[in-house]
């Protein structure tokens, strides 16, 4: 990689803290484990495991959030208004400016790409340009640009690249455990597998269809198309309103099954049924509840994509590393303020000493620009503002289980618990979330099984929306803890 300190130092205080990728970014710190055998259970209760870590990306300064969604009156407009570039000098980049693929690695990849055809489009031979961010968006915007010849710099205010995407391990994982995006989103419409192969990483094509339903008393609860018809039937009753109506309000007012509290011979009801599938395709992969999102456009975003999915059998972190080479990346680097003038850009950093770079590509977290964190002088033009203001927010955290044998006999790759939640409610009631009614009884209801997939005993959990943003609040033993009682119905029954 190219290291020049003075590229970064023409204009900026000497104590900036300017470091070559090569030196700065090593393999990945493993992740926290226990190198003791799993434990031999006592009859009826879950082992602890001997591998645990967890994310928390609502609680992170330099995400706020885990990936972005369309709320009730806002539609997908706001993510091209935000993809605008200010006087071709201010560029976005991430997730959140992706019409076609929002909320998904190709998605702040492809925005990367997009961005720097726009800054090439404008720039001139000679020109610096500055990245805010060293994520799949900031990596692939630098790749393009270095590529054509500009000199790149990328400020980053963490200790490492790689933004959502945290690799640690491997360790005593089998491989390679990131606490960000673990699938490849429509893997036909994305280069990314290519990407990944390239650098060794597998990718494992999954089938949707490997589920398993239970309930907390370890029932099997049938499949059936409640839920999909309740969403289905939400969408065409939303549809036809005057104004966007929040997906809660059009589950509550379109679907019998949604407000249907009558138990069946295992005690459960269809409204439990909608609300583990509102769970399951809308909470867990948005990061949104079904009150805050919009049943217009936001669905839209949860849609699965040509090709299916596909697992990464590790991380992307090494196409980020390697996408980042040629450019000069200052790491443990917060940019703080974004200043336009006529004929340049000074970026000021959390230190005080600034910098200035003819353009610049901001590829900051949605939630991170509506913390105001960075501030923009002169303020940006409304529809910005707008799009930054109206776009949510959404939370999704994972925690990963490590075990050296499997406890569990069920051989689908997904789990989910059916669990009691109340009917869905059109006033202002909260809408539910699949989670007990019980409040102090809080559980990880949606779980991925890796044994087919890839053969380990590792078991990833999921929650998403306000769910995920209690659990921000939760030590990592009380995860665990929740983890580990979550999995009670999976025992296997004698």
């Amino acid at each position: 990689m190219t290291v020049d300190r003075r590229t970064f130092l023409v204009g900026a205080a000497t104590g900036a803290a300017v470091l070559a990728l090569s030196a700065c970014v090593g393999p990945p710190s493993p992740a926290p484990t226990s190198t003791t055998p799993t434990p031999t259970p006592t009859p009826g209760t879950v082992p602890s495991p001997n591998g645990f870590i967890r994310s928390n990306w609502a609680a992170d300064p330099f995400s706020l959030g885990s990936t972005s969604y369309i709320p009730t009156g806002t539609s997908p407009d706001a993510r091209k208004a935000l993809a605008e570039s200010v006087s071709d000098r201010i560029f976005f980049a991430g997730e959140a400016t992706s019409s076609e693929f929002p909320g998904t690695m190709n998605g702040a990849q492809s925005s990367g790409e997009r961005a720097a055809a726009d800054v090439l489009r404008q720039a001139s031979d000679g020109e610096r340009i500055g990245i805010v961010g060293a994520g799949l968006a900031g990596s692939a915007a630098a790749k393009a640009l270095v590529a054509a010849g500009y000199e790149v710099v990328v400020f980053e205010g963490r200790d490492r690249v790689g933004g959502r995407v945290d690799a640690h391990g491997p360790g005593d994982w089998p491989f390679v455990v990131d606490l960000g995006p673990s699938f490849v989103r429509g893997v036909d419409s994305s280069s990314l597998t290519d990407q990944l192969k390239a650098v060794d990483v597998v990718t494992v094509p999954v089938d949707a269809t490997s589920r398993v339903q239970l309930t907390t008393a370890s029932d099997t609860v049938p499949d059936n198309a409640i839920g999909p018809d309740a969403v289905d039937a939400a969408v065409t009753w939303g549809a036809a309103q005057s104004r966007d109506p929040s997906l809660r309000e059009s589950l509550a007012q379109a679907s019998d099954a949604s407000v249907n509290v009558t138990a069946d011979e295992i005690g459960v009801t269809p409204a439990s049924r909608v609300a583990e599938y509102v769970d399951r395709v809308v909470v867990t992969t948005l990061g949104a509840d079904a009150d805050e999102l919009s049943t217009w456009y936001g669905l839209d975003d949860a849609a699965e994509g040509e090709g299916g999915d596909a697992f990464v059998v590790g991380s992307a972190h090494q196409v980020i590393v390697d996408a980042l080479d040629g450019a000069d990346v200052a790491l443990s680097t917060p940019v703080r303020e974004v200043s336009l003038g006529d004929d340049a850009v000074r970026l000021k950093m959390a230190t005080g000493e600034s910098i200035r770079v003819d353009r610049v590509i901001v590829t900051v977290p949605l939630g991170v620009l509506q913390s105001d964190s960075i501030t923009f002088d002169p303020p940006l033009p409304f529809g910005h503002r707008t799009a930054i203001a109206t776009l949510g927010s959404g939370a999704v955290e994972k925690v990963w289980l490590r075990y050296d044998t499997p406890f569990w006999t069920q051989t689908a790759a997904y789990w989910s618990l059916v669990v009691d939640s109340p009917p869905f409610a059109a006033d202002s009631t909260p809408a539910p979330s699949a989670t007990p009614a019980d409040e102090n009884a809080p559980m990880i209801t949606q779980w991925i099984n890796l044994m087919p997939l890839t053969g380990d005993a590792v078991l990833i959990g999921l929650v998403g929306g306000s769910a995920a943003r209690a659990f921000a609040d939760l030590g990592d033993n009380e995860v665990r803890d929740i983890a580990v009682a979550s999995l009670q119905p999976f025992l296997p029954v004698s």
